[in-house]
């Protein structure tokens, strides 16, 4: 996944949204949308072990949200919802004027392919439910 490191820019989205992260919203996991940032800023910097690990963070995250969900009887579109918040959030940070708008819109679009694995990953485990006997 190629999110915009260019040569003679010095602009890269994924260290740019980190170092605007504080702009983001309160968002329930915040340590994982830190790591799905990290897992960019490691991916630019070819380091693919480390964007691994972090993106099993994400993930990991993302089935945790799914099993609370079902247990918590909230609507899968609620659920979705949750995600694409996260990603109106890296939009609004991305498009702010400060960033080249080409090297924006690259990365607004593999932000939308990461938040897409999210809530595949959210919603099968939500129907999926957790593991046998946790329900009880």
């Amino acid at each position: 996944m190629e999110l915009g490191i260019e040569l003679e820019r010095e602009a890269s989205p994924a260290t740019y949204l980190w170092d605007h992260r504080l702009e983001f919203p309160e968002f329930s996991d915040r340590d994982a949308v830190l790591a799905a940032i990290e897992t960019g800023m490691a991916l630019e910097r070819w380091e693919y072990a480390r964007a691994r690990r972090n993106w099993r963070i994400v993930l990991a995250a993302a089935r945790e949200l799914g099993y609370t969900a079902r247990r918590d009887a909230t609507s899968p579109r609620r659920l979705v919802s949750g995600v694409d918040r996260v990603r109106d959030a890296v939009e609004t940070v991305l498009f702010d004027g400060r960033l080249p708008a080409d090297l924006a819109a690259r990365a607004a679009r593999a932000a939308a392919k990461m938040c897409a694995r999210v809530v595949e990953h959210a919603l099968s485990a939500y129907w999926q439910g957790p593991a046998d006997g946790a329900d009880s």
